[in-house]
């Protein structure tokens, strides 16, 4: 993989990262109390089938009492991607400090990574189907 050297608003980018990681965990308590009221999922009312992102919430509250297994269960998908973004948060400051570089991403991305991608999703909405349908 190619590096370069990371400018002046990635690296701000990668500090708000770590500060909106921060204030997700801070205000654990508000979202806890906020979880309750949020309005069911529009798709799965239209449809009658969960959507992709049917179980998030469940994840992300499974993950703020501190329940990891249960909120794979519910949705791992959204689970991996909580858990990436409050590491990312910790880990981007660090490594621009550290490191100060970027990776250099092709554009478009090869046609494995993006099929590789979508294959995800498509697993990811199975177990979705599997679990809440």
């Amino acid at each position: 993989m190619a590096w370069r050297a990371a400018t002046r608003e990635e690296r701000q980018l990668a500090w708000l990262w770590a500060a909106s990681a921060a204030a997700a965990v801070a205000l654990r308590p508000v979202w806890l109390r906020l979880a309750p009221h949020l309005p069911p999922c529009a798709f799965r009312a239209l449809t009658g089938f969960p959507c992709p992102t049917c179980g998030s919430t469940h994840a992300a509250l499974a993950l703020l009492h501190g329940h990891p297994l249960e909120a794979l269960r519910a949705n791992p998908l959204a689970t991996a991607a909580g858990l990436l973004f409050l590491l990312g948060g910790l880990a981007a400051p660090v490594w621009m400090e550290v490191r100060h570089t970027v990776p250099l991403l092709p554009t478009p991305l090869p046609l494995s990574v993006r099929v590789a991608a979508l294959a995800t999703l498509a697993l990811g909405w199975i177990w979705v189907l599997a679990v809440w349908g």
